[in-house]
């Protein structure tokens, strides 16, 4: 609404929050920025996206608004679990114009593991369509279904492909080699170490 100030169109009241406390304070009421053109659809989406996330993301929540003649759809769901050594974040903005019927979306996902290493993905897909109000949900579903499973195909692809390309092999002994001491391991009768010689 302005610097520090934002409203939520659920309960139409506008509040300040404090992004480092993480709290709202002087709640007050937002029914005149209410924008009674595009309402109906917004709570209609509302209602669909919300029985939506709540099947497919275990942590996460939507919020839909009304913004310059189009309604605008926040999808965020963030999972952190640093004692199994991984985070992650899902992050979606879709924006519908009922006039153009056009939807346009963009989805962020991030995914850091961080046991005896760092692997991270980032990455980001943009979507565009022409649909009907009523299947917008129903589009963003399947948008967001596709690039799950391309993410997942693509993490099959790594664990198979890229990372058994990195492994070290085994020698010929069969036996894993203990790289911190490969300085004292014997070759040929003779020690490695060339201070042993």
């Amino acid at each position: 609404v302005e610097e520090g100030r934002y409203l939520d169109p659920n309960t139409r009241t506008v509040f300040r929050f404090d992004h480092l406390r993480r709290e709202a304070s002087d709640a007050q009421d937002g029914s005149d920025l209410v924008v009674p053109e595009t309402e109906e659809l917004r709570a209609a989406l509302q209602k669909a996206l919300s029985s939506y996330v709540a099947a497919h993301y275990s942590s996460g929540t939507v919020s839909v608004f009304s913004h310059e003649g189009s309604v605008v759809s926040c999808i965020v769901s963030n999972r952190f679990s640093p004692n199994n050594y991984w985070n992650g974040s899902w992050r979606s903005v879709w924006s519908f114009n009922p006039e153009s019927g056009q939807l346009n979306g963009s989805t962020k996902v991030r995914v850091h593991y961080f046991e005896e290493g760092n692997v991270q993905l980032d990455t980001q897909s943009d979507f565009a369509a022409d649909v009907k109000a009523d299947r917008v949900k129903d589009m963003i579903a399947k948008f967001e279904g596709e690039f799950q499973q391309g993410i997942n195909d693509g993490y099959v692809m790594l664990a198979e492909r890229t990372f058994r390309g990195l492994r070290r092999t085994l020698p010929v002994t069969r036996n894993k080699i203990d790289w911190e001491k490969i300085a004292n391991y014997k070759i040929g009768g003779e020690l490695a170490n060339a201070d042993n010689n």
